[in-house]
Order: structure tokens, then sequence, then C-alpha cells
């Protein structure tokens, strides 16, 4: 197998550079030689940049014709606010596979915060097509985090009490764990929009139980601004976020000071 060759085209896929894509695992130089067949690289070096790109194993020596369409792949990128990401999936999307393309509509709305310029129509059909009660599986938490900035306060709140009375996050798989943080930090940005502290200390009650983990690091300090933004407490939210800067949570940051000084001028 072109181990080289098929870096070289997993890495134009996702529009890196070669520097981009091996992420200092390896070096720039002899990454190069890699692709150009001139040097070979080791497994846990490859592994290692593999994951780092979330790229499984499987994925990368797959076969040719694989879909290229890796959902799980797909929800990463927006759990990941990586619109530029969502954009080259998009592009990819087969024939047979139109039907996610209002998935995709909707996640690069969310991102580029422009749900407010989506049809009425658009919004009623994604409310129509992804709001499911049943199993809490991976896809059903994907498609609350979708629902959250568009359903009609009041119904969304059903959804969320119906969510965490459901879910027991100590049986929930990594990456589910992350999706259900995240539309649990989107649900808190709509109850300060709507001034609803008793909806809020309920959610960071319950986000505050799940064990902290390296895969919601950020969720937890996230969900900290908000309980501050709640009480009133700038002085440890301006802690927060300092905390933020320095861990390389700059965008965050700044939304948080946004966020702030938006409804400090209302």
């Amino acid at each position: 197998m072109d181990i080289g060759k098929k870096l070289k085209s997993t890495r134009v896929f996702l529009g890196l550079t070669q520097e981009e894509f091996c992420a200092g695992i390896v070096t720039e130089s002899f990454y190069s030689r890699v692709e150009n067949n001139k040097s070979k690289i080791s497994m846990s070096d490859l592994i290692s940049i593999l994951n780092y790109h979330n790229i499984s194993l499987y994925d990368f020596f797959a076969s040719a014709d694989k879909t290229v369409h890796d959902k799980k792949r797909v929800m990463q990128s927006f759990i990941n606010d990586d619109a530029n990401r969502l954009k080259k999936y998009q592009h990819l999307l087969k024939p047979a596979q139109k039907k996610y393309q209002l998935e995709f509509k909707l996640m690069l709305s969310i991102l580029n915060d422009q749900i407010g310029e989506l049809p009425k129509g658009t919004i009623e059909k994604a409310q129509r097509q992804f709001i499911r009660i049943g199993k809490l599986d991976i896809n059903t938490l994907f498609y609350i985090n979708l629902l959250v900035p568009i359903v009609e306060f009041r119904t969304l709140k059903i959804i969320m009490n119906y969510l965490i009375s459901s879910t027991e996050s100590g049986k929930l798989c990594d990456f589910s764990l992350q999706l259900l943080c995240h539309s649990l930090l989107h649900f808190l940005n709509r109850c300060y929009k709507e001034k609803d502290d008793q909806e809020a200390k309920m959610i960071i009650k319950f986000f505050k139980n799940i064990p902290t983990t390296s895969y919601i690091f950020l969720e937890k300090l996230l969900v900290n601004c908000y309980e501050c933004l709640f009480s009133g407490d700038e002085v440890k939210l301006e802690s927060i976020v300092r905390v933020l800067k320095l861990c390389g949570y700059g965008k965050y940051a700044v939304s948080f000071e946004r966020i702030k000084n938006n409804f400090e001028t209302e």
C-alpha cells in the first residue's frame, strides 16, 4: 500500500498544508519525504497524525470507493466550530447523499451566526425532520444540537428537560458526552437571551454533576462562564476568560466578552 499517496490525498481533502497536517508530530521535511515515498513513517507517528485530525485507522485504510461522507467526522467538525472543514465535506457529497444538505445548511448557519437569515420554510422543515423523542443515541444528540438555536423557547425547554431527565452521563461514550455538553451550552445561551435564570440553574446543576474528563474540559470552563453571567460575578468571569485565552481558546473568550457587553447595553 502507498502510504505516502494516501496521506497526501487525505491532506489535500482536508485542505491543509504539509506543515499543518503533520502538526509537529514529525518534521515538515520528513513528512514531505514520506508523501514522496522517500522515507517511511512509523506506525505510532502515523496513528498520532490521524488521531490529531480525528481520522480512524479504519477510515484511512478503507478502500478508495468508500463514501467520503463520514457523519461522525462531520459532527465532530460541527462541535469544533470548524465551518471551513464542514464546507469541504459538503462539497464532496454525492448525489445519493443530498438528503444531508439540510443538515449542512443548518450547521453552517449556526456556526456563522446566520440563523436569522434562513427562510421560514427551511426552519419548519428542519424542525419536522430533527425533533425526535426516543432513544438518546448519537444521531438524536446531534439533532438536538441543531434544534437548540431554531426551536421556539417554550418547546425547547420541554426537549431539554426530557434530555437531562433521560440521560445517564456516566453511561455515554466520550463523543456522545461531547454532543450532550455542546447542546447544553447552547441552551444556556438561549436561557441567557430569554433571561430564564431558573431553567439555567437546573442545567448548570446537571452539568456540574457530569464527571470532568479531558474530552469536556473546555465545556466545563464555558459552563462556569455562563454561571458567572447569570450571577453577575464579573470578577470571576474575567478570571475564567483569562484562563480561556491562556489555554488557546481565545475565540470563546471573545464570545463571552461580546455576550456580556451586548446584554449590558440592552
